[in-house]
């Protein structure tokens, strides 16, 4: 798998597109759901209205997003990076939030995340988007920030039925590859070979 990314990633642009130029596109992994809240839906009545959806037998996509994040600034910068899974892996140990899977795409995160308890999301929130920001941004609590950091509310999508956790585990696996330099039509080419070869 790591020796098909490598190559596909080091082709020419141009073989690329035409290897690429016929392939369907992916289908959303998702079908739409009102157990979505936050990031772009808060934009439309629909994404802002009552309160966020929560789940402790399900489990949760969690996204978090920042324009801001590029160049020094991106999560994928390596001392960044490593700061984020350090903040993330002592945040869901305090809370008792099991982390299923992480995609760190430069300027946003993919968790897929299971809550112990319900009341657990609001503090752990607040934790990691506060303990991100300053982390990467170098600020503290006694330095003044030059601007809202983070885009929007936290986008969170609670994930019903087994067919959408497999969705969202590939999801997760496109993110991470696209995170890591291959253009996304590649991405999802590989993980829609991965499953045929599954299910072959």
């Amino acid at each position: 798998m790591h020796h098909l990314i490598l190559f596909i990633a080091r082709l020419p642009s141009h073989l690329v597109n035409c290897i690429f130029a016929h392939v369907p596109k992916q289908k959303s992994f998702f079908k739409n759901s009102t157990k979505e809240y936050g990031g772009d839906l808060y934009k439309t009545r629909r994404g802002r209205q009552g309160r966020r959806p929560l789940a402790t037998r399900q489990t949760m996509h969690l996204v978090l997003k920042s324009t801001r994040a590029k160049g020094d600034l991106s999560f994928r910068k390596s001392k960044n990076a490593q700061a984020i899974k350090r903040i993330v892996d002592r945040f869901t140990k305090k809370y008792g939030i099991r982390l299923i899977s992480l995609a760190n795409v430069g300027n946003h995160l993919h968790f897929h995340i299971k809550l112990g308890n319900l009341r657990t999301y609001a503090p752990f929130i607040r934790a990691i988007t506060a303990a991100i920001a300053m982390a990467v941004t170098g600020r503290s609590r006694w330095k003044k920030s030059d601007g809202k950091f983070w885009d929007r509310r936290p986008f969170t999508r609670v994930i019903v039925g087994f067919r959408s956790w497999l969705g969202l585990q590939d999801y997760i696996r496109i993110n991470r590859m696209e995170g890591a330099g291959v253009a996304r039509e590649q991405a999802e080419f590989i993980v829609r070979e991965q499953k045929k070869r599954r299910s072959g």
